[in-house]
């Protein structure tokens, strides 16, 4: 039996979601950008613990990133000739978009004998402050079912406006390097990479994995790897896998995640894999005409947009 609950988190008055069953639990912020900040399985941590829960943004848990994940080169953009600028009330944003520290609104929540769900949904509106740096009206809806197999991400996005919309989507989840990197392994089945500069801002071209980028030969331990990389060539028939001692992770999505982004700093006690459906500074690639490269995707007015992630546990 799979249990759902709203609560209060002690001590900091966040409004706390808490679902468990088959050995999983996991907690979501919704007002920290619906962050699922906090999974473990049997006892043992998959997702990172956040080292300052107060911080909300994109340093713990599983953050969204929408409407422009990664990078915007100093943050400005172009869309069919115009120029915007991608401020947040007052203040200009430069990375992984616009909803990762806002407040999203629960709008379902049930349990029952084979799965748990929490739904959470944000809209850009004209006069709010997502709209500001983004002005197309749109509604991001994401759903989490925490299964016996792990956990399951629906994702949708309505363009509420008369006009086309340009976007990427992506998660930013650290995962846990449990106190030694030396004994997490991972690869990711990509064999090439976006060049990009020291600011991370890519070329626009897209190169064979080097060495020390070369992930998709098996599993590298994350002690070993220093990426913050941006790697091009998943689909939906491929994973991403994390080795532990007790367990395997596979991280999978729809096809529309052609990109995987590698961020194993060594100064924090986790590392990411960040299913990705477009490149850094996807915007202004597409207005540069690279078309293909940028990933960018265009929802046409009056349309939904729909992917799915899932993160799957199988023990060793």
């Amino acid at each position: 039996m799979f249990t759902a609950s709203k609560g209060i988190l002690e001590g900091y008055g966040y409004e706390l979601v808490t679902m468990a069953g088959a050995g999983h639990e996991v907690r979501i912020l919704p007002q920290a950008g619906f962050n699922l900040y906090y999974w473990t399985f049997e006892g043992k941590e998959i997702f990172m613990e956040p080292v300052d829960i107060t911080e909300f943004g994109t340093k713990y848990g599983n953050p969204i990133l929408f409407p422009t994940p990664n990078r915007i080169k100093d943050g400005t953009y172009v869309w069919q000739g115009k120029t915007y600028d991608m401020n947040k009330r007052g203040q200009r944003v430069l990375l992984h978009g616009l909803v990762k520290d806002e407040p999203f609104t629960v709008t379902k929540l049930e349990a029952g004998e084979d799965c748990a769900v929490c739904e959470a949904e944000i809209a850009f509106e004209e006069g709010n402050a997502l709209y500001e740096g983004y002005p197309f009206c749109c509604r991001l809806t994401v759903r989490y079912t925490l299964t016996e197999k792990g956990l399951h991400m629906d994702v949708a996005i309505s363009n509420n406006d008369q006009k086309e919309m340009p976007f990427g989507f992506a998660v930013h989840p650290y995962f846990s390097k449990r106190g030694d990197a030396n004994k997490v392994f991972l690869t990711v089945p990509c064999k090439r990479v976006y060049e990009a500069d020291e600011n991370l801002i890519p070329s626009g071209r897209i190169l064979p994995a080097n060495e020390g980028q070369t992930i998709w030969d098996g599993y590298h331990s994350v002690e070993s790897l220093y990426l913050d990389t941006v790697f091009r060539g998943m689909s939906a028939d491929k994973e991403s896998k994390i080795q532990y001692e007790d367990i395997v992770v596979h991280i999978s999505g729809s096809d529309c995640f052609r990109n995987a982004v590698v961020f194993t700093p060594h100064n924090r006690p986790g590392f990411c894999i960040e299913p990705q459906t477009n490149a850094t500074n996807c915007l202004n690639m597409h207005a540069q005409g690279l078309i293909d490269e940028s990933g960018l995707l265009v929802l046409p007015a009056g349309k939904t947009f729909t992917c799915v992630i899932d993160f799957t546990v199988e023990k060793r």
